[in-house]
């Protein structure tokens, strides 16, 4: 008889445990989703005072960029707004997971429960998609001049962690980087 309340009370403590790590988990990955794989509010510390704030003399945000899109990110291609919705409905639905709670009393079954969810993370990910496709389109066209040519030093530069240049992926730029190994 000792054991089972004692395995009833381990029961309630992993359960507990368990909704934390949850909350801990959906909120770790949101912030992974909007930091990491968007890069947005890469530092909202630094960047609100300095361009948030009403200038003196402009009597608005500084640099003619809205607050939105200094907190988030200089460059949105889908606009400040669309950004904002998308990562709003992100935040709720990494949440859904909530509604299991209220399952029986949304739901007529457990069927249309689980459609419902999976349905919703369909469309989760398809809005992630959205904006990690755009930020990756951002960080590759960085360094770009108005004729499209890039300026190879300046992308690379900034950010290494991009492939290396097409000369050296070509069969010629290799066949020259072989001999130059040879050489040495």
């Amino acid at each position: 008889f000792p054991s089972f309340q004692l395995f009833f009370v381990i029961f309630i403590l992993f359960y507990k445990l368990h909704w934390k790590y949850q909350r801990i988990n959906s909120t770790y990955s949101l912030a992974w989703d909007i930091v990491m794989d968007w890069g947005m509010m890469q530092n909202p510390i630094a960047v609100v005072p300095d361009s948030c704030a009403p200038n003196a003399a402009s009597g608005g945000p500084s640099k003619n960029l809205s607050c939105a899109q200094t907190v988030l990110r200089p460059r949105l291609r889908f606009g400040a707004s669309t950004s904002i919705l998308i990562l709003v409905i992100d935040m709720i639905l990494r949440y859904s997971w909530l509604l299991r709670f209220w399952e029986k009393k949304l739901f007529p079954n457990s069927d249309v429960y689980i459609l419902s969810t999976q349905f919703l993370e369909a469309v989760r990910r398809a809005l992630w998609n959205l904006l990690r496709v755009e930020w990756e389109n951002i960080k590759q066209t960085r360094g770009r001049d108005a004729s499209g040519e890039a300026d190879e030093e300046a992308v690379f530069e900034n950010d290494p962690f991009l492939a290396p240049s097409t000369i050296a992926m070509s069969p010629l730029g290799r066949s020259k980087q072989t001999d130059d190994k040879h050489e040495s």
